[in-house]
This record gives C-alpha cells, sequence and structure tokens, in this order.
C-alpha cells in the first residue's frame, strides 16, 4: 500500500512557514493554522481516516485562495499553490489506490 510521505513532508513544510509568518508578523492566525497543518501532517503518519479527509479539504481551499492571490498579483503565492497542488495530487492518489484494492478485494472474495 502507498505511503502519503509526499504529502506530510509537505504539510510540515507548510506549517513550518506558517510558523514563520506567525512569528514575523506576531499573528495567532498563522500561528493556529500552522500548528493545525502540522497536526494533520502527524494524522497522515498514523493513516487517520479522519486527518486525511480533513487534510485533502484543507489543501483544496488553500490551493483556491493561493490561486486567488496568485491571480491577484502576489507572485509568492506560486509556491503555495505548487505545495498544494503537489498534496492534494499525493493525497488523491492515495486514496485512488486504496479504493482499487478495496474493489479487488471484494472480487477475490
Amino acid at each position: 500500500m502507498k505511503r502519503l510521505t509526499l504529502a506530510t513532508y509537505l504539510l510540515f513544510l507548510n506549517g513550518f512557514l506558517l510558523l514563520y509568518y506567525a512569528y514575523s508578523f506576531g499573528s495567532v492566525v498563522y500561528l493556529a493554522f500552522g500548528l493545525l497543518s502540522m497536526g494533520l501532517a502527524y494524522g497522515l503518519v498514523r493513516k487517520n481516516r479522519t486527518a486525511i479527509k480533513i487534510a485533502l479539504i484543507y489543501a483544496a481551499i488553500e490551493f483556491f485562495f493561493a490561486l486567488l492571490f496568485l491571480i491577484a498579483g502576489n507572485l509568492l503565492s506560486a509556491v503555495d499553490a505548487t505545495i498544494s497542488f503537489l498534496i492534494l495530487h499525493d493525497i488523491l492518489g492515495y486514496i485512488q489506490e486504496v479504493t482499487r484494492e478495496e474493489i479487488d478485494g471484494k472480487e477475490k472474495a
């Protein structure tokens, strides 16, 4: 079975960047989202289904807003959009593989 290593590393990197922003700007909002991102990375390591679903939704919303900021002219949002896209790609690939294994298991039974 495939592991979610890329998504885990990228969520941890995203959390680290958000914690840096929290330190730089003194914002509690960046701190909260940084801790959420790191908590989701830990949930992906444990292969918790709820954490995987929340991480998928979180990355999709973050990707949407990163694209909006990129369209508005913030070029640094390209990094955030890329990270979010790769997280989405890895999680969706994992879900596809798990679903395929479950279908193959039912066909053999």
